[in-house]
C-alpha cells in the first residue's frame, strides 16, 4: 500500500461521517479536457456535506491550511501554498489556522500570542525551527531562550498569552479544527469542499496541479 492509498484508508476509518466514500463518490459533471484528470479519494478528498464558506465580495476561493508546530511536513506545505496564493492572487486567498484540541493548545497559544505582540514573522519562523518535540512546552527553557534570541520578553509573552482575547482565539481554533474535521496535518481545505493531505502535499508540482484542478472545478461549479 503506497502513501496515497494509506491516506485514503485513514480518511475512511477515522472520519466516516465527514468525508464521502471515494469508491462511491459521485463524479462531477464538469470536465476539464485540457487538464490532467485527478481522482476523488486518491488525489484529493471531498466532504460528504460541504462546509459553507461565506461568499467574498472579491469572489476569491478560500484555501484553508491547518498546521501545527510539531508537524514535519507543515513548513514545506506552508511554502508551497504561499507561493501558489501569490501566483494566483486574483483567484484564491490563503488562510492559515493552528490546529487545536482541548488537550493540545500549544500551537495556537504560540501562534496567536506572537501575532498579538506584532511578531507574525516569528509565528511563521517557529514553524520551520520547531522540529524538536522537546520544545513543546511554553515554559520550556529552550523556548524561553528562543523568545529572548528573537527579542521577545518572556514576561510580555506570558502576560499576553493569559489575556481573554488570546484565550478566546484558542477556543475558536478548537472549534474550527472540529468544524473542518481535521484529524491529520498538514490538512488543506479548498472552499469548504475538497481536502488535500500529505499524500498530495509531498510534491510541489503535484500539489500545484491538483490545486489548479480544484480551483478550476470550484469556479466551474459556481457557474451552474
Amino acid at each position: 500500500m503506497d502513501i496515497r492509498e494509506l491516506s485514503a484508508a485513514l480518511l475512511l476509518f477515522f472520519s466516516p461521517t465527514v468525508f464521502a466514500d471515494p469508491v462511491n463518490a459521485v463524479e462531477s459533471e464538469n470536465t476539464f479536457e485540457e487538464q490532467p484528470h485527478f481522482e476523488d479519494g486518491k488525489d484529493y478528498f471531498s466532504y460528504l456535506e460541504p462546509i459553507v464558506e461565506l461568499p467574498r465580495p472579491d469572489k476569491k476561493i478560500v484555501i484553508r491550511s491547518f498546521f501545527a508546530y510539531d508537524c514535519s511536513g507543515c513548513s514545506s506545505t506552508h511554502d508551497v501554498l504561499e507561493l501558489y496564493s501569490q501566483i494566483n492572487g486574483n483567484r484564491v486567498i490563503l488562510k492559515s489556522h493552528p490546529v487545536a484540541t482541548e488537550d493540545a493548545i500549544f500551537t495556537p497559544s504560540i501562534y496567536f500570542t506572537l501575532i498579538s505582540l506584532g511578531r507574525e514573522d516569528l509565528a511563521n519562523l517557529f514553524l520551520f525551527e520547531n522540529a524538536d518535540k522537546s520544545n513543546q512546552q511554553i515554559k520550556n527553557k529552550k523556548f524561553i531562550h528562543w523568545l529572548k534570541k528573537h527579542k521577545v520578553e518572556e514576561e510580555a509573552f506570558i502576560t499576553t498569552l493569559k489575556t481573554p482575547e488570546i484565550q478566546q482565539k484558542i477556543k475558536s481554533a478548537i472549534e474550527l479544527t472540529q468544524k473542518y474535521g481535521v484529524f491529520t496535518i498538514p490538512f488543506v481545505v479548498i472552499n469548504g469542499k475538497y481536502v488535500l493531505t500529505q499524500s498530495t502535499l509531498y510534491n510541489d508540482d503535484y500539489t500545484f496541479a491538483v490545486l489548479d484542478y480544484l480551483v478550476d472545478k470550484v469556479e466551474n461549479e459556481r457557474k451552474k
